[in-house]
């Protein structure tokens, strides 16, 4: 459970508390909550009114608590967010992963420039000019590349699937109901229509570096302090722990103004580790909804998770094309202590019962 710690009103000591807070994060997704943290501090310290601001902060740092106490759903959004499947960081990724590369010398930039004046004219023969737009800056054989691969490769647990990849070809060379080819200007509009739809379902490449050190987060190669989580130092009091505290009185208006299930919302087994209330139940206390101790093994089973998800792309030299990798975690049956191997005797690994021995004769 988190600790009972009221939240404050200052702005602040509400951003102390939420910094506080992101200590205790996993080191793989530590570095980027913090910084996000200052990066909202920054942009919102001169609202007005703050107000509403600060009821998100307030939320925020629920949310960090409810993580620290063991929720593991909520630890493994925090971990998508840092790697960049959802949120900030995935679109991010995407515009510099996704994006043109800069030509590396003259010739290259010579025919990226004319690539782009023929792009921008319905025919070769017929050269128009067509303001730039963002459909310019991206890359899209490497975007389609990338849906493809998605497609076959992933799973109902993902947070974006994609659901198709339809071609640019029947935009391009697409007929109205007059039987007519579309005009250029309704052609460009499908297009974007077209990759805002590939977007919003698209899983962004990881730098290769980063990729390489999930993969030895996942496999057990990378150092073990990254997967040991910072535990918190409980505060205790300076004077004698015998001394009993006064215990508040019982407000029995809002039992009568107000709905059971209103008043003891805050209590029940699914917000208990955002708000850090106890139940009155006398059968003691109920443990949280999906809670659990957040041992390195949970926390590479997260990251396997995360790595089937996570591509990285590679240009084949020899035809210009682009090759998808993902990773693969396959999940291992652990090995049975010795304590625990007297359940398996007399059986072999594939599940065979081993023949008795016969007793020797006996005088």
């Amino acid at each position: 459970m988190p600790l009972q710690i009221p939240h404050p009103t200052n702005p602040l000591h509400l951003y102390r508390h939420i910094l506080r807070e992101s200590t205790y994060l996993p080191a793989l997704c530590r570095t980027w909550i913090t910084s996000r943290i200052q990066q909202r501090f920054r942009d919102c310290r001169r609202k007005n009114p703050p107000g509403p601001y600060m009821k998100q902060a307030h939320s925020s740092l629920q949310y960090l608590r409810s993580v620290n106490a063991g929720d593991i759903r909520r630890l493994e959004r925090l971990c998508f967010m840092a790697t960049g499947r959802i949120g900030k960081r995935r679109r991010i990724l995407t515009s510099s992963q996704l994006g043109h590369r800069p030509p590396t010398d003259t010739a290259e930039l010579e025919l990226s420039r004319v690539e782009t004046t023929l792009g921008s004219s319905p025919t070769p023969d017929a050269p128009t000019s067509r303001n730039h737009d963002w459909l310019d800056k991206w890359s899209f054989d490497m975007i389609a590349a990338l849906a493809q691969s998605q497609l076959a490769q992933q799973a109902g647990d993902w947070p974006f699937a994609m659901r198709r990849t339809l071609g640019t070809k029947e935009i391009i060379e697409g007929r109205n109901s007059f039987d007519k080819p579309y005009k250029p200007k309704l052609i460009r509009n499908k297009l974007k229509k077209h990759w805002v739809t590939v977007f919003k379902q698209l899983l962004p490449p990881l730098p290769q570096g980063e990729w390489d050190h999930l993969a030895s987060l996942v496999k057990g190669e990378a150092n073990v302090d990254e997967l040991i989580i910072p535990r918190r130092t409980v505060a205790r009091s300076a004077q004698d722990s015998t001394i009993s505290s006064v215990s508040e009185t019982w407000d029995w208006s809002q039992h009568v103004l107000k709905p059971a299930r209103v008043l003891e919302r805050g209590s029940s087994r699914n917000r208990k580790t955002l708000t850090g209330k106890e139940d009155q139940d006398p059968r003691g206390p109920g443990r949280p909804i999906g809670t659990r101790v957040i041992t390195p093994r949970a926390l590479q089973r997260i990251y396997g998770h995360i790595w089937n998800m996570s591509p990285i792309m590679k240009k084949n030299p020899n035809n210009q094309k682009w090759s998808v990798s993902w990773g693969e975690h396959e999940r291992r049956i652990s090995t049975p202590s010795t304590k625990d191997l007297i359940f398996f005797q007399g059986v072999t690994q594939q599940g065979h019962v081993l023949p008795k021995k016969e007793a020797p004769p006996k005088g």
